[in-house]
């Protein structure tokens, strides 16, 4: 006898997830646009840039994430080369 389980419903409401997601993008965007000559301790920190970008490239794994994206947002964010 084959036991049947119910369907995972994903009921995460991923709209919800886009505001922070560009905070994420912010702190990517800006960390990059500091020249490697120019990068201090209180202007970089090489983990939060990594931590953010892996924040983003986990979201946009996300099919349902990426669904409530505009087409303008996902370009953003795919211009990361993530």
């Amino acid at each position: 006898m084959v036991e049947e389980t119910p369907e995972e419903v994903d009921d995460r409401d991923y709209a919800a997830d886009v505001a922070p997601a560009f905070i994420s993008y912010d702190i990517v965007v800006a960390m990059r646009a500091i020249a490697v000559d120019d990068r201090t301790e209180e202007n970089y920190d090489a983990d939060t840039l990594h931590r953010n970008e892996g924040h983003l490239r986990i979201k946009m794994a996300i099919p349902a994430f990426v669904a409530e994206l505009s087409s303008e947002q996902k370009t953003q964010i795919e211009a990361l080369s993530l």
